[in-house]
């Protein structure tokens, strides 16, 4: 599985934040889970800002195994920010079965738990619509 929430700007200067949850069925997951899933099945989708032409102000990956838990996903967040704290942007980093892949523009880094939280909340969101 990999959770993705997107932070964009449209050229119109319209943002909002676009989610997708793809399923990769049967895998054999390594330690630490495959960095390059970026295929699998859609299976659920929130979009607030028609694809096109878009930046991306921040986003945020969640990969790993189709079965894991909402509950698995949330215990590994707050390990993934401790050790990624005092790191430069983008984070990468994987919590158990959970690997995480969490970048802002300049502009936001001040910023960077709000926006956080929020791909997070979206994130998980289309996982349990999923």
């Amino acid at each position: 599985m990999i959770l993705t929430a997107q932070h964009l700007r449209a050229p119109t200067g319209a943002e909002g934040i676009n989610a997708f949850c793809r399923l990769h069925g049967p895998y054999q997951w390594s330690d630490p889970p495959p960095q390059d899933l970026t295929a699998g099945e859609v299976v659920n989708r929130s979009i607030s800002v028609p694809p096109g032409g878009n930046s991306v102000r921040s986003y945020l990956d969640v990969i790993a195994p189709d079965e894991t838990s909402t509950q698995e996903i949330r215990h590994a967040v707050v390990p993934f920010i401790d050790r990624s704290r005092g790191h430069s942007l983008p984070w990468v980093g994987t919590i158990g079965r959970c690997m995480f892949r969490f970048g802002v523009e300049p502009k936001l880094h001040a910023r960077w738990s709000e926006e956080f939280r929020q791909l997070l909340l979206a994130a998980l969101t289309v996982r349990r619509a999923a």
